[in-house]
């Protein structure tokens, strides 16, 4: 692979962290407001193993926080001359 396909994987890593990014913010905003209006703790609110009906809200938050992890190392790789390797997540 020459450094402009690489270059170009790079491209699409950024692209995917901005829009994981972006959506994560969205979601922790979202959630947040509902915490406030329901007038429930921050520990009760965000605890995922309670029934309540924000737990696939939050556990998408890790989710979203992973995946951004994930390109971000894609992305150091990048910087010390490793090959990007695009999985599904990562298009």
């Amino acid at each position: 692979m020459d450094g402009a396909d690489n270059d170009l994987r790079l491209i699409a890593v950024m692209r995917r962290y901005f829009a994981v990014k972006e959506e994560l913010a969205g979601l922790k905003s979202s959630l947040e407001e509902r915490r406030k209006a329901a007038g429930i703790a921050v520990g009760e609110f965000y605890h995922v193993r309670t029934e309540n009906e924000h737990a696939d809200d939050v556990s998408r938050t890790v989710t979203l926080r992973r995946e951004m992890e994930i390109l971000m190392s894609l992305a150091e790789g990048w910087s010390r001359g490793d090959i990007i390797q695009l999985g599904p997540s990562a298009n």
